[in-house]
């Protein structure tokens, strides 16, 4: 099939980069590492506890810092990325990711292991927005669907990889491992983007950046993010309710700002056009049921069903690899018709899959597993790249980084929301039925009140058995222990079948981009 070249049909003027396969390659290895350092964390961090001995809240921060670092600052880089170099931003992003990487692998104290985290993070918050500029800078039209197909789907597979990847070298050479890969990535990365990126031309401008905005920006989302987070207590507290509506006064006065500052951070008019607050939803509604799914799956793999970190990995397979077919099929489907249809239509394949893994019981085989995972791969695949195919082709192209920034800080929410909220139910469901289970199996009040002491543990899928139980005892505790948990997974997944359907209302909203890229190509 004939390739339009640069200048034929569409009258655009050739980028500096002769080789728009390698930007694609290049920009996308980038978000691959930063997706996958969301998720490795959760394998990595049994290891984590029992080398550097940190109290429970210290091990949480280990994955919070870094989530609260990206959601943050992403759209103030994004902009910033856009109005002074996107390559510059990439680049330094990718150094910094690479350099606090092994210093993390180099910590021996928590608290120097989520100082660098945070380093991490800011580093994810430089590298994905410009990446999403670059790549806008590079491609228009269909090739651009198909650019932002692969990058967004080289994201989402590595997220959903991340399991295995950790369970495979935390099991080799242990959780140091988990950030060394991402040195010579990191080192590769940064040597092909001094190579082959280039900025658009003019896509630097004059004029300062709205400091005031970025600032309470970064405190809304952290207010927000962290609001979220008191969830995983299990209840709504005094602190949550200051958090969250701390996040909303701080919000008002962005948009109060946004709309009085000569150069705004973030030109509100682009939510004018309804497809971009309606694509953003889809994305925190995608992640948020992938990051939740992925957190429960690995703890019903581990605890319940007693597989190792490495083989749950394995058995987290069939999601990976179906997020790749979607990206794959996904980016020609949103090139022809849009990116409606595929929206709708995983949205539904997600709703369907969240279902049935809420049917799963302690003695269920992976047999009546992998289906759902397969399901849940392509539906979460086709919901990220038309997603965020819709998202960046309907603002204007100077504001490309910003879109991707958006489309990052909305993953990056769900994530945290969907760990958070799904938690707090899994929780609430284990508090409520656990001394109901016990006492069906006829355990002893002191055996059932050490167990109903340890529930948070439960709620983790790990059942603690008194020291001196019969075995018959301990089988009757095991048992009461994996049902309550399972009980409560049960509720969390139905939970994300509702978040599938509202995005399933939120896609028809959607409709096909109408900005293009001037200086741009074709990939041939």
């Amino acid at each position: 099939m004939h390739h339009p070249s640069s200048t034929e049909d569409t009258g655009a003027v050739t980028p500096r980069s002769a080789r728009p396969g390698i930007v694609l390659t290049v920009v996308s290895l980038g978000a691959a590492i930063v997706a996958l350092d969301g998720t490795v964390i959760s394998v990595a961090n049994p290891d984590i506890a029992a080398d550097l001995q940190p109290t429970l809240s210290g091990l949480q921060w280990v994955t919070n810092a870094y989530l609260l670092a990206i959601a943050s600052t992403l759209v103030v880089f994004g902009r910033a990325a856009d109005r002074y170099s996107r390559k510059g931003f990439w680049l330094t992003g990718i150094g910094l990711f690479t350099f606090s990487s092994l210093m993390i692998a180099l910590s021996t104290s928590i608290n120097t292991l989520i100082l660098w985290r945070v380093v991490q993070g800011l580093a994810g918050a430089l590298i994905m927005p410009a990446g999403v500029g670059l790549l806008r800078a590079t491609f228009s039209g269909p090739a651009l669907s198909r650019a932002l197909a692969i990058w967004s789907g080289c994201t989402a597979i590595a997220a959903a990889a991340g399991p295995v990847v950790a369970g495979l070298l935390v099991q080799i050479q242990g959780w140091q491992s988990v950030f060394l890969i991402n040195v010579p990535i990191g080192v590769l990365a940064l040597i092909l983007g001094v190579l082959h990126l280039r900025d658009q031309p003019g896509s630097a401008r004059s004029g300062g950046l709205d400091t005031l905005g970025a600032l309470l920006l970064a405190l809304a989302m952290v207010s927000l993010a962290w609001g979220v987070l008191q969830a995983e207590h299990g209840h709504i507290g005094a602190d949550m309710l200051l958090y969250l509506g701390s996040a909303v006064v701080l919000g008002a006065l962005f948009v109060w700002r946004q709309r009085r500052a000569a150069e705004p951070l973030l030109d509100l008019s682009v939510f004018a056009n309804r497809t971009v607050p309606a694509a953003a939803l889809l994305v925190v509604l995608a992640f948020f049921t992938l990051y939740g799914t992925l957190f429960f799956l690995t703890l019903y793999m581990q605890r319940v069903q007693g597989a190792s970190a490495f083989e749950a990995g394995m058995q987290v397979m069939p999601l990976t690899a179906a997020l790749a077919v979607a990206s794959a099929l996904v980016g020609q489907l949103n090139a022809r018709v849009g990116p409606r249809p595929a929206l709708l239509i995983g949205m539904a394949i997600v709703a369907v899959s969240a279902f049935g893994l809420s049917q799963l019981q302690v003695e269920s085989t992976y047999h009546a597993l992998w289906p759902w995972l397969i399901g849940m791969g392509l539906g979460i695949g086709m919901v990220s790249v038309a997603s965020t195919d819709a998202l960046v082709s309907n603002v204007r192209p100077e504001l490309s980084s910003v879109a991707g920034g958006l489309q990052q800080t909305a993953s990056q929410m769900g994530g945290v929301m969907g760990t958070a909220v799904l938690t707090t139910l899994l929780s609430t469901s284990v508090a409520a039925g656990l001394a109901g289970e016990l006492s069906a199996r006829e355990v002893a009040p002191e055996q059932a009140q050490f167990v109903l002491d340890r529930a948070e543990r439960v709620s983790q899928g790990e059942v603690p058995v008194p020291e001196g139980t019969d075995p018959a005892t301990v089988e009757a505790i095991v048992e009461a222990g994996h049902t309550t948990f399972v009980a409560g997974m049960t509720q969390a997944m139905s939970v994300a079948v509702v978040m599938a359907l509202i995005g399933m209302v939120a896609a028809l909203l959607v409709r096909r981009g109408e900005h293009s890229s001037e200086d741009t190509v074709v990939m041939h």
